[in-house]
């Protein structure tokens, strides 16, 4: 009997493979053959699922995605709004969206090559618009919890607090630690609460 293979199975696999090499050596190591070779799969295998090298970063990207969402996904929002519950809530989301771990760290170069692509990349455009949509959306549902002043505003300011942070994380412009990290998501958080925001107003 022929071997079943999980179609969906298989292509998280070649794209695990795919977010592998990105992580090692930038998107320009995405090829099929070393994606075949990192897969443990012949290039057929590989170009059945994928059409083209962009939709194999696509795939890797996705990946990176996936894991947080469902990372955000076991961290539900307090019932009640306001209050310090809210804000430590706040806090584990912002915790699970930079890199402080090896899996984040991952997850961040990967996002940082494929956004810096996307300039010039069409390809990448859409998933890297996707993601930042799906990032706006949590971190406002996150604020309004808090009942900041303005969490639209807010969630914009975060945005780039995450990017900012993230970009030196992973690359020798900053080199910023863990720790470091940890601390500055931390104070920026404590200045926030209820019809107050650390957004600037003009």
């Amino acid at each position: 009997m022929p071997v079943q293979v999980d179609a969906d199975e298989r292509r998280r696999h070649i794209a695990e493979a795919a977010l592998r090499l990105v992580v090692a050596n930038g998107l320009a190591a995405v090829t099929f053959r070393k994606v075949a070779v990192e897969a443990r799969l012949n290039v057929g295998s590989v170009r059945h699922y994928f059409a083209d090298h962009e939709s194999l970063v696509v795939a890797a990207v996705t990946e990176a995605g996936d894991r947080m969402g469902k990372r955000l996904a076991r961290r539900p929002a307090p019932a009640v709004q306001g209050g310090e519950a809210a804000k430590r809530h706040l806090l584990a989301v912002l915790e699970e969206l930079v890199p402080l771990d090896d899996e984040k760290h991952r997850e961040a170069i990967v996002l940082m090559e494929v956004i810096a692509a996307s300039r010039t990349n069409p390809a990448f455009e859409p998933v890297t618009r996707q993601m930042a949509a799906d990032l706006h959306t949590v971190l406002v549902e996150a604020l309004t919890a808090i009942e900041v002043a303005a969490p639209e505003q807010e969630a914009v300011r975060l945005a780039a607090l995450i990017s900012g942070l993230s970009l030196d994380a992973v690359t020798p412009h900053g080199a910023v630690d863990r720790a470091t990290i940890r601390a500055v998501l931390h104070q920026h958080v404590a200045t926030l609460g209820p019809g107050r925001s650390a957004a600037i107003d003009g």
